[in-house]
């Protein structure tokens, strides 16, 4: 008889899935493994502590990234990404940029968190942060420092399932052991297999902060790539454009060089940030150019 059980844990082709409250180490039926954290999923028993995938019986939303070859999916079901930063070690505004880009393309709430705000430092990043992407933008922002508590976001994941997102060091193991103060001790290790084929899991666990509320931890990632967008609707993902969809001279215009193109004008007015601008540009520049995208 099939179950639906929620996959908390993926390890390459191994998951842990949750039924009731309990959790059962879990394994595929077919090589197929596209399963990922968040899903829920349909599930054949084994024995007493294993159990078996067989279909995906609901994913109203997929984070992945990809670049030219390769995707890499992330979560499922998601409401809202809260996407770390900080000013050390470093942060890479493309990283960020590119989150925010694939959350406006998902219809996904995208959450700006920025951490380590006890550094001397950090003062001007933040308000960098803050005038372009809350002012300018209409992100919002959260600044932090998770080792003096995070009660400024415990708010925003009520009765909402969060993927906690960013780049190794920003963070967002303090993030989580804060929010979850016993979340780490939840679930057991169980073994990492090689992952092949196009598509791999990255190692993103569940938490559940009360009955309605859950989030999700993401491993550190360096880059978050977007080959995946249509071309033709790139622009849609950035706010400061949206008001001015349809004003180029030309109606199949790219924003590259092309002449009469209000994106250049937006950029050359100060209207757009120079970091963004090069993203679009650089983005669409691989989209073009890599053959089924």
């Amino acid at each position: 008889m099939t179950k639906s059980a929620l996959v908390v844990k993926a390890y390459g082709r191994q998951f842990i899935v949750e039924i009731d409250g309990t959790n059962y180490q879990a394994v595929t039926k077919s090589k197929k493994t596209e399963y990922v954290v968040g899903d829920i999923v349909g599930i054949e028993e084994i024995n007493s502590e294993q159990v078996q995938i067989v279909d995906v019986i609901k994913r109203d939303n997929l984070v992945y990234r990809t670049d030219n070859n390769r995707s890499k999916i992330i979560a499922s079901n998601i409401d809202q990404m809260l996407i770390v930063i900080a000013v050390k070690p470093n942060c890479n505004l493309n990283f960020l940029n590119n989150c925010l880009i694939f959350a406006e393309s998902a219809g996904i709430t995208p959450i700006i968190i920025i951490n380590k705000t006890d550094l001397t430092e950090s003062a001007d990043f933040t308000n960098k942060i803050i005038n372009l992407y809350t002012a300018s933008l209409g992100y919002e922002v959260i600044s932090l420092s998770a080792y003096n508590g995070c009660d400024a976001i415990l708010s925003k994941l009520a009765n909402k399932n969060s993927l906690l997102i960013g780049q190794s060091g920003v963070g967002k193991s303090t993030i989580i052991n804060q929010v979850i103060p016993d979340g780490r001790a939840r679930t057991g290790e169980i073994s990492k297999s090689e992952n092949t084929g196009c598509h791999t899991t990255t190692n993103a666990e569940l938490y559940h902060i009360n009955n309605h509320s859950n989030i999700i931890d993401c491993p550190g990632l360096q880059e978050f790539g977007l080959y995946h967008l249509d071309v033709d609707r790139l622009i849609e993902y950035f706010p400061e454009i949206k008001d001015h969809l349809g004003e180029c001279k030309f109606r199949n215009c790219r924003h590259l060089n092309e002449p009469g193109c209000i994106v250049k004008t937006l950029y050359e007015n100060g209207q757009m940030d120079k970091v963004r601008f090069e993203l679009l540009q650089s983005i669409t520049n691989n989209l073009l150019t890599k053959g089924r995208f």
